[in-house]
């Protein structure tokens, strides 16, 4: 039980900083709905929410940790830690997330932007010192492209986005991204089962996903606000801007 309890918890911090990145916020920009979409709402497409007793429930929750947890933490993270050391420790944890990017490209086709990314990896590995550094920013042909996951290649290849979802601590997602979530820490030779570092403890883990999770607080919570923005409904509203979000990107 013990162990089951441990591998649950080391998932979820470690799924988050992944997946949060994304999804996904330094001062709230308090916007209505219209200002928010640039459009009139009766035009917004209909979201198949068939959970939403469920999901505002979970929504409650996510908004309570983050503004009374996560909002002191990315707070206090940005206050002691150097610029400089905070955007190094950023961009060290995104380049971690490469393997994903890749699967993303090669899943949708996209050979070009796999072989960018695959370039870019090397050089900010290296050069870089363990993507610390970004120095393949100012190479041509090297330049940063939008990253792709498995989600988006989901996506491109037709899949509808079922059910919209509110995850415990991830937030706004579907049915899709779900599975997409699934396949993006399959694909991370970091994550179990595949992992490339053998006998690391569950402690260690828990360390990286924790550290990564607070590394990328300021980014969760800019993104959080944006879409959450100050609607009499900001459940409705974030499941609006989420399902907009992901479809901008899957369009692109």
């Amino acid at each position: 039980m013990k162990l089951r309890f441990r591998s649950f918890f080391i998932a979820i911090f470690l799924t988050a900083g992944t997946y949060l990145n994304a999804q996904q916020a330094a001062s709230p920009a308090y916007l209505s709905e219209e200002d928010l979409y640039n459009e009139d709402l009766s035009s917004s497409p209909v979201i198949s929410d068939p959970f939403e007793s469920v999901n505002r429930w979970t929504f409650k929750f996510n908004d309570y940790v983050y503004i009374k947890i996560l909002k002191p933490v990315a707070n206090t993270y940005q206050k002691v830690t150097p610029d400089a050391v905070e955007e190094g420790a950023l961009n060290f944890f995104n380049n971690l997330q490469y393997p994903v990017r890749l699967a993303g490209n090669v899943l949708q086709a996209r050979w070009q932007g796999a072989w960018v990314e695959t370039k870019r990896f090397a050089v900010n590995s290296t050069v870089g010192i363990a993507g610390i550094n970004r120095p393949a920013d100012s190479m041509e042909g090297f330049e940063l492209i939008p990253p792709e996951d498995i989600g988006q290649a989901f996506g491109a290849w037709g899949f509808s986005e079922g059910p919209y979802l509110v995850l415990p601590l991830l937030g706004p997602s579907n049915l899709r991204d779900l599975g997409g979530l699934i396949a993006d820490r399959a694909v991370n030779p970091l994550n179990q089962p595949f992992s490339i570092i053998d006998h690391w403890s569950w402690e260690n883990r828990l360390g990286l996903g924790v550290t990564e999770f607070i590394v990328r607080s300021p980014t969760i919570l800019e993104r959080y606000y944006e879409m959450k923005g100050s609607a009499i409904d900001p459940y409705s509203s974030l499941k609006n801007a989420y399902t907009q979000y992901r479809q901008g990107e899957i369009a692109k």
